[in-house]
């Protein structure tokens, strides 16, 4: 009783396994199939066994793939492992499937039996075809943002240099308008002829720092090892005049190399850098920098004794042309730290603040030490 109930459950197993399994003499011909493949074949089992070979359940192509292939390996390796094929139902519905297979002996004199186990792959290929569909769609995209950005890029020069060409005309007729004595002598004059000055110098400010936001976004960013010690020096050699001017002092320690896009990392500091002379207090300008590493990521601290802000206000000033006092005593376009902001994103990395109004700014910002270029 026990041997034919284990006899049962195996039977069980065999007809109901989650694979298809068929065995077929030398010629082909089936001569067992469990109820699995059939039901995938759409066959009753006597519409198969002993009615049909393994080259019936096969189209054209796959038949000579049997044929040249499949059953001379099996010949001569007695197996063959996941090979991918097709199988042919009752309807004609193509079953992707990945086959096994063995070749088996009844009797030493016999000829040759092979057992066959088939996996149905029908999900796995269609997840393969969406694979394929996605990537291709995200291919298509990456090339219209090139475009794109190419032609931002393009568009942002062309402004520029057509914005700033007017701008210069006017300050140069109304340079030499006050040379020759034609705007008029009184306080308003020299008001009016002031404001223009300043209004245009404000207006090439805006042109240019449009142009390097432009950039930022729109070359290829190189990454490799880059000494933040370097990036710092070509920074403040950047705003040598504006440090001079307000009689500004930086204190930089040993700085480790990451890897990033050397460029951006300058334009990174030197806006940072600038940013926290021109909001300086009554005091000469003090600018620290400082970091720390944990695991795989760096943290830049760039530390001011300036005006300082609002707590409240630190996700407002990274907004693109975002100003806490627009047109206020502080000369700027709102975009530096916009650009900052960007900068850092393209890096995989984050930026923030911490102030006290009076009490001066600290500027942080984390970035992976060996890069880490998102994908788009």
């Amino acid at each position: 009783m026990i041997e034919q109930g284990f006899t049962e459950d195996s039977e069980d197993l065999y007809q109901n396994a989650p694979f298809g399994y068929m065995t077929t003499g030398a010629d082909g011909k089936i001569v067992n199939i469990n109820s699995t493949l059939l039901k995938w074949l759409g066959y009753e089992r006597n519409e198969i066994v002993l009615q049909k070979s393994f080259q019936d359940l096969l189209g054209m192509g796959e038949k000579i793939y049997f044929e040249t292939h499949i059953m001379p390996l099996l010949h001569i390796h007695q197996e063959i492992s996941e090979i991918n094929i097709e199988l042919k139902g009752k309807d004609s519905r193509r079953l992707p499937t990945l086959l096994n297979g063995m070749q088996i002996f009844k009797s030493s004199n016999a000829s040759p039996f092979f057992r066959f186990s088939v996996l149905n792959i029908t999900q796995r290929k269609q997840y393969e075809v969406e694979l394929i569909k996605a990537r291709k769609q995200a291919e298509q995209t990456v090339e219209r943002l090139r475009q794109v950005n190419e032609g931002l890029e393009h568009f942002a020069y062309t402004a520029s240099h057509d914005l700033q060409a007017p701008l210069n005309t006017i300050s140069s007729l109304v340079g030499l308008l006050e040379k020759e004595g034609h705007l008029p002598p009184d306080t308003d004059g020299k008001m009016y002829y002031s404001l223009i000055l300043e209004n245009t110098q404000r207006m090439k400010l805006m042109i240019k720092d449009l142009l390097d936001y432009s950039k930022i976004d729109g070359n290829e960013n190189e990454f490799e090892e880059v000494s933040l010690n370097e990036v710092c020096s070509l920074a403040l050699e950047m705003i040598e005049v504006q440090a001079k001017e307000n009689n500004a002092t930086f204190n930089i320690p040993v700085l480790p190399v990451i890897v990033a896009d050397k460029i951006q990392m300058i334009r990174l500091f030197q806006n940072l850098f600038s940013n926290a002379i021109k909001y300086r207090s009554e005091a000469d300008p003090v600018i620290s920098v400082d970091f720390e590493e944990k695991g795989d990521k760096i943290t830049v601290f760039v530390n001011d004794n300036g005006i300082g802000f609002k707590q409240k206000s630190t996700d407002e000033i990274f907004g693109f042309m975002k100003r806490l006092n627009p047109h206020g005593r502080v000369p700027g376009t709102g975009i530096g730290l916009a650009s900052c902001k960007r900068i850092l994103e393209i890096h995989g990395g984050t930026i923030s603040a911490n102030s006290i109004p009076g009490n001066g700014s600290t500027f942080f910002f984390t970035l992976p030490i060996e890069g880490e270029k998102p994908e788009y």
